[in-house]
């Protein structure tokens, strides 16, 4: 295998772990019997978003090409 498959498999599994940890996050802001980490999770998920975009203009700009 070359280093830009590998590269591609290793960014769309990053990109698939982030989702899900997006989805997780979510799903603690949300949970109302933790109201004392909510905020926490909030600054969690903003920072997971922002890894989450900078992986999907990667994939946009380098291998859609």
């Amino acid at each position: 295998m070359n280093k830009q498959t590998e590269f591609q498999i290793k960014l769309i599994a990053k990109k698939q772990a982030l989702e899900s940890i997006i989805e997780d996050t979510l799903n603690h802001i949300n949970d109302d019997r933790y109201p004392a980490t909510k905020d926490f999770f909030v600054n969690s998920l903003i920072r997971y978003e922002a890894k989450l975009e900078t992986v999907n203009q990667i994939i946009e700009e380098y291998l859609n090409n």
